[in-house]
């Protein structure tokens, strides 16, 4: 089922000096199966509106429904919503806090009162589908890890809890090239063997297009567009609106199409790049013959 947002408001310190609209009016629909991305500056409602999706933060006006669950009730089954939405936060290897991995993955699980069977293979597969060997890492102190490895532990921690939306906030932050890389296809995997329904906020365009099937940008706490990336970054108008930057390879393709050759502006993967360059140049060789 999917996840609808209708009228979402959110203001922090109401009635105060302090007092900030965060949401503004936010409607949205994430269909089963979405790999959604969110983009926008900093301070532009992002991390408050996935905070929703779990009731971390609770609603002040409007609805939300998750797989079925209404999240307005007061009294609210945390239990059965947490094992749906599985949040990754910014960082999340500063989250890891036992004494050893098995036990840190297996913390979550224990908290909704798992059977300690169950636990134990929940666990073992957590640790196997973040690409860990269980035997080798489950009696290790999540300490001396790599930060990679921190990162796939924490991760695992939250597919214990066997959700079906996984909701991540800047899941490749702080990694070298070859991490966030290795992040992305394992996010991948996960999509297609657990979660099936992914929500990715970052701030790398790149990420998101290479990615999400859609993307909703936000700005000011307003939902102001959600299209498909080859879409949304062929609007060159709109992007300088919201001061958005292309993809890398969206970028090389607007100068290429810039200096006169025939490629699609809003192209966002390195392969099709290539054709169009390739099917361009052919294209040219024939006139001229």
């Amino acid at each position: 089922m999917p996840i609808i947002i209708k009228d979402l408001n959110y203001v922090y310190s109401p009635k105060s000096p302090y007092e900030k609209q965060a949401l503004k009016n936010i409607n949205l629909t994430i269909e089963d199966g979405d790999y959604f991305g969110i983009i926008g500056h900093t301070g532009s409602g992002k991390s408050t509106l996935i905070s929703h999706l779990n009731a971390l933060t609770r609603i002040q006006s409007g609805s939300i429904t998750v797989d079925g669950i209404d999240l307005k009730p007061k009294k609210l089954d945390y239990k059965k919503l947490r094992s749906t939405v599985g949040m990754v936060f910014q960082y999340p290897e500063y989250q890891l806090f036992d004494e050893t991995v098995e036990k840190d993955v297996a913390f979550g699980p224990k908290n909704i009162k798992v059977p300690e069977d169950e636990i134990k293979e929940r666990v073992k597969q957590a640790i196997e589908m973040v690409g860990l060997n269980y035997e080798k890492f489950k009696d290790r102190s999540p300490f001396e890890l790599s930060g990679g490895q921190k990162r796939r532990v924490a991760l695992a921690g939250v597919l214990a809890m066997r959700p079906k939306i996984l909701v991540l906030d800047e899941p490749t932050a702080g990694l070298d090239p070859r991490g966030k890389r290795e992040i992305l296809e394992l996010i991948d995997s996960v999509k297609s063997r657990l979660c099936h329904t992914v929500i990715m906020i970052s701030h790398n365009m790149d990420e998101i297009a290479r990615s999400c099937n859609k993307i909703g940008v936000m700005s000011d706490g307003e939902l102001k567009c959600v299209l498909p990336p080859k879409e949304l970054f062929s609007r060159r108008d709109l992007l300088r609106e919201l001061n958005i930057k292309m993809p890398i390879i969206t970028e090389f393709a607007n100068m290429l199409a810039d200096r006169g050759l025939d490629v699609d502006r809003g192209i966002v993967s390195e392969d099709e790049l290539v054709d169009a360059i390739v099917k361009a140049k052919s294209a040219v060789g024939g006139t001229q013959e």
